[in-house]
């Protein structure tokens, strides 16, 4: 089995893109050069259970705190040597969700709590509460009792039920214990069945997980999702976007990615896998 501290040699360093992976045994960071997957390490060792990056940074949360690595942070100009500081200078506590909003950071609680970090001088500031939060993407949350919008005043209840996950970029698509649906005027099903994760470039391309595993769509209008045939075995846990490419990640730890040539695979070494965050970077295709 290879391991943690595994290098293998690839392009330029400019032409790179990070991926992170949440896991019981820690976070891993991935340095990706198209879809040739590289240098990988254990960037933060304790149990991570959410994980988000933008151009902003990567949030983590874990269990008695959120965690914060700025971008423009010289001394780590790879995935796998970022450094991680606290996210305010009082402990949030155990966070379920995280996610970049409008205006700045969000994390949400076991309660149901979500809240804003927007400037140090702020803090976390809550701004509402769900039946149970399971996502945070942009300015929506999924939640146990359906989506909410985050406004000004906090949160409105937009609709639905049962929701695992939210992709909440371009056309935002939601992925609950009833189907796909996407948000048009009202919500409309674009796939029955029970799906778990979903995620999309924002301009048409999305992928999700559900109960017969992996589908794609390319046609945000009228395209079908079709299933998707990953070179492993095991099943697929999360997927995300950026960077130029998509990736998913199996609950046996695999990292699988696609930047438009075919799915490449590396076992990364860790346990209970939850999610998968790809760094900002052009769209993929």
């Amino acid at each position: 089995m290879q391991t943690l501290t595994e290098k293998r040699v690839f392009g330029d360093k400019s032409g790179t893109t990070e991926l992170f992976v949440a896991s019981e045994t820690g976070l891993v960071g991935v340095s990706v050069s198209a879809d040739q997957i590289g240098e990988f390490g254990l960037v933060h060792q304790e149990p991570v259970g959410a994980v988000a990056a933008s151009d902003r940074g990567v949030v983590i949360g874990t269990g008695d705190d959120v965690y914060h690595s700025d971008p423009t942070d010289a001394a780590a100009p790879r995935a796998q040597s970022r450094t991680f500081t606290p996210l305010g200078e009082e402990a949030f506590g155990r966070a379920v969700a995280v996610g970049w909003g409008p205006e700045g950071a969000l994390a949400a609680d076991a309660a149901g709590t979500v809240a804003r970090h927007a400037s140090a001088d702020e803090g976390w500031t809550p701004l509402g509460e769900t039946g149970g939060v399971r996502a945070v993407d942009g300015g929506l949350v999924a939640a146990a009792d359906g989506v909410y919008r985050l406004t000004e005043t906090g949160v409105d209840h937009v609709g639905l039920n049962d929701v695992r996950d939210i992709a909440g970029h371009g056309r935002p698509l939601a992925a609950t214990a009833d189907g796909l649906f996407r948000l048009g005027n009202g919500w409309q099903s674009v796939a029955e069945g029970a799906f778990d994760r979903v995620a999309s470039d924002g301009h048409g391309h999305a992928h999700a997980v559900g109960s017969a595993g992996l589908s794609r769509r390319v046609d945000d209008e009228n395209g079908e999702w079709t299933p998707v045939d990953l070179p492993v075995g095991s099943s697929v846990v999360d997927v995300g976007y950026g960077g130029g490419l998509v990736a998913a990640v199996t609950d046996d730890g695999t990292l699988c990615v696609d930047a438009g040539d075919g799915w490449r695979h590396q076992l990364l070494g860790v346990r209970g896998v939850s999610e998968v965050a790809v760094g900002a970077g052009s769209d993929a295709v």
